[in-house]
């Protein structure tokens, strides 16, 4: 398990956060300031609209209740879970090896991202009830997918996504290989194209209806 700890790198303006933690004080002030951090565990940042979040290879991050700047999930990042949380700029994550839940852990919540939310090559992707400005793209990954409940300005767009291949210690129902569109809005289209073929794509309830191709 994870120490409970903030370390500060003295020579970088880089912060460090493992453990169930709220920040408070002189690394609050910092980070308020526009410092980067590197999340792995459970991080509470309240506001601090200028810190940028990043995931780094090896990490499982949960950030909750918080605004920040951008959130990227680096090449190796185990899972990336963004709950209750406002997103100024981005939220990338590519190559996570987990699962990436974009939303609240019930979807009871209504956070958003500021411009676009990006999920590539990585493994189970939920993202549930999320006001996005511009564009949700998720593509290249081999896990369950599901996208449900959003608002999106722009467009949806789930594509190239690969075969069905749990990880051996999942135990996966049957209808797991399903791609799940439900309930979306875009200003734009919402398309789920090219995705492999052993992927059944199901839709219900979406503004536009989805284009599969």
């Amino acid at each position: 398990m994870h120490a409970r700890r903030i370390i500060v790198a003295a020579a970088t303006s880089v912060f460090i956060a493992s453990g169930m933690m709220a920040l408070g004080g002189s690394a609050a002030t910092a980070l308020a300031s526009g410092r980067s951090i590197q999340c792995d565990g459970v991080v509470v940042l309240g506001h601090a609209p200028k810190t940028k979040v990043v995931v780094p290879s090896g990490a499982s991050c949960t950030l909750k209740n918080s605004t920040v700047k951008s959130v990227r999930g680096l090449p190796g990042a185990v899972d990336v879970k963004v709950y209750n949380t406002a997103v100024k700029r981005n939220l990338m994550v590519r190559h996570a090896t987990g699962t990436v839940h974009i939303g609240d852990r019930d979807c009871g919540f209504d956070p958003s991202v500021g411009n676009n939310l990006i999920v590539r090559n990585s493994h189970n992707v939920l993202i549930c009830v999320v006001q996005v400005r511009n564009n949700v793209m998720v593509r290249n990954n081999d896990g369950r997918i599901t996208v449900r409940e959003n608002h999106v300005g722009r467009n949806i767009r789930v594509n190239r996504n690969l075969a069905y291949s749990p990880h051996a210690d999942e135990n996966p129902p049957p209808w797991a290989p399903g791609i799940r569109i439900l309930h979306n809005n875009a200003g734009g289209h919402i398309v789920a194209r090219d995705n492999d073929s052993s992927r059944r794509v199901i839709t219900r309830g979406n503004h536009p209806a989805v284009i599969i191709a």
